[in-house]
């Protein structure tokens, strides 16, 4: 997924490296949040998220899906989320991923929900068809403001567009500086309402979780997304 990179500056963001983000995933998501950014890394990963399908209900081979996974672990990680995952179907078949950016300046006092609605409706690879909806919700870990919208997307070279769905939630952490995002897209329409209640339903455990002072770096796996 080609993500939206513009802070409030208009400068790249970058995540913050004293916390991780983790999410009590149902089994719906396959975690792809790669540390490193190695083609090592990647390939493992990949390799043991293939052997949680069940072989005798794939369509594809195990060898063409681990590297589906792997080239999207290394396509993602280049723009710096905190945490990146995919749903698949039980056969194989690639639904929608979702990653998490953060969005702040270390000193500068981020602007509130209200202020931030200039904001919302951006995307720097897509714009937004018909009307999108917007609604302020409350999670546990703050306030968010949750949208969801039809993207028409400009192909690469020009060549036509595509239209894609995407549900994005701008989550206040409180307590902290920065603002997330989380971001979910996909293209199978006849499958948005199914799509739609697994981003929604996950984000009220949406959490923070500090990285130990000692080490400086985050886990190497957030365990089982």
């Amino acid at each position: 997924m080609e993500q939206e990179q513009q802070s409030t500056n208009g400068n790249s963001a970058a995540p913050e490296d004293d916390f991780v983000v983790e999410f009590d995933f149902d089994g719906g998501w396959l975690g792809l949040t790669l540390h490193e950014g190695t083609k090592a890394e990647a390939r493992k990963m990949a390799a043991d998220l293939v052997e949680q399908f069940d072989p005798l209900r794939l369509d594809v081979s195990k060898a063409a899906l681990q590297q589906e996974l792997e080239e999207h672990a290394l396509s993602v990680h280049e723009s710096g989320p905190l945490l990146t995952a995919v749903a698949y179907t039980d056969s194989g078949v690639f639904l929608a991923d979702m990653s998490v950016l953060a969005y702040g300046e270390d000193g500068v006092t981020r602007p509130s929900p209200k202020e931030y609605e200039g904001m919302l409706l951006k995307w720097s690879y897509a714009e937004v068809k018909g009307d999108a909806q917007i609604t302020e919700v409350e999670l546990p870990i703050g306030p968010a403001v949750r949208v969801q919208a039809v993207l028409v997307e400009k192909r690469r070279f020009g060549w036509g567009k595509k239209l894609s769905e995407c549900v994005r939630y701008w989550v206040w952490p409180t307590g902290h500086e920065e603002i997330l995002l989380v971001e979910a897209r996909w293209l199978n329409f006849e499958r948005a309402d199914e799509l739609t209640d697994l981003v929604d339903r996950v984000m009220p455990s949406l959490r923070l979780v500090p990285v130990p002072a000692e080490t400086g770096t985050a886990p190497e796996s957030l365990g089982e997304l």
